[in-house]
């Protein structure tokens, strides 16, 4: 089992992103106990681990067709090995969600769930496939603060900026993949209703993150302002391009476009909550 066909398996750049955003989570309770961050992020990144190696697993097909370069299409791993990195570490990360507390431990096993499910079944089912992995998105910063037992007004307000926002990409992401989706049997969104309809869809959930994302301002400090602007220019202008031309390639440009603007929403949050404690 080579560890570079492991890291690519469970795409180790979101789960480190995802462990970035637990933090941020955890820094909106107003104080920080390094152990239970240090467990947090290290409990969402094993999940994510899990989720993304069962994914490949149960699309295998799918890539065959959209992505020939993961790890079980080209060979580098058996399904039998990506099987038992899923167990491995979904089992660790639902422990180390128990020693933070029943609330973690409810959020992270849902959120596991639903992610097993939408990799099973629910991704064929459009649109809610979509909310789905937005869902678990958002869930990453609420995560964050229970597993420093608070639940704050900041990290629920970033928690709908997150899953709004999310809901705009993965319908871009839909847009993307069409062509492999149809030949491989899946019908998400743009194959419901066509690939300008959905553009338009995604544009409109991008302008309500936009939108939470601008009311959030007085929560936070100046920092986050000049950071989120960025991000939100990101996905306005991401969101143009795909109405205006909602094909494969312009949907890939998006894609990475918005990947970057949600690396620059975190860091505003982190960079904002790292300056309150300071």
């Amino acid at each position: 089992m080579r560890l570079s066909a492991v890291l690519k398996l469970i795409r180790v750049e979101h789960g480190i992103m995802l462990s970035v955003a637990v933090l941020a989570g955890a820094l909106t309770a107003g104080f920080l106990n390094p152990l239970r961050v240090v467990l947090a992020c290290l409990a969402a990144f094993l999940l994510e681990a899990a989720l993304f190696a069962s994914n490949d697993i149960m699309n295998i097909e799918e890539d065959r067709l959209n992505r020939p370069d993961r790890p079980l299409v080209k060979g580098d791993l058996t399904p039998r090995q990506a099987w038992l990195l899923v167990v491995t570490c979904g089992t660790c990360g639902l422990v180390i969600s128990m020693y933070l507390g029943t609330g973690p431990l409810i959020l992270a096993l849902l959120a596991f769930l639903l992610g097993l499910a939408y990799n099973a079944y629910a991704k064929r089912l459009a649109f809610f496939g979509n909310l789905i992995v937005s869902l678990l998105t958002a869930s990453a910063f609420l995560y964050g603060s229970l597993s420093m037992s608070a639940l704050t007004d900041k990290v629920i307000v970033f928690s709908a900026i997150a899953l709004t926002a999310n809901l705009g990409r993965e319908v871009i992401k839909g847009i993307r993949d069409l062509p492999g989706d149809v030949k491989a049997g899946v019908c998400t969104l743009p194959c419901e209703v066509g690939e300008r309809e959905s553009a338009v869809v995604s544009a409109a959930f991008i302008a309500i993150a936009i939108a939470l994302s601008i009311v959030a301002i007085p929560l936070f400090t100046p920092v986050y302002a000049a950071l989120i602007l960025v991000t939100d220019i990101l996905f306005a202008y991401s969101a143009v391009i795909v109405v205006w031309r909602p094909h494969v390639k312009t949907a890939e440009k998006a894609r990475r476009l918005t990947l970057f603007g949600m690396l620059t929403a975190i860091l505003a949050l982190l960079v904002s909550q790292l300056q309150f404690l300071l």
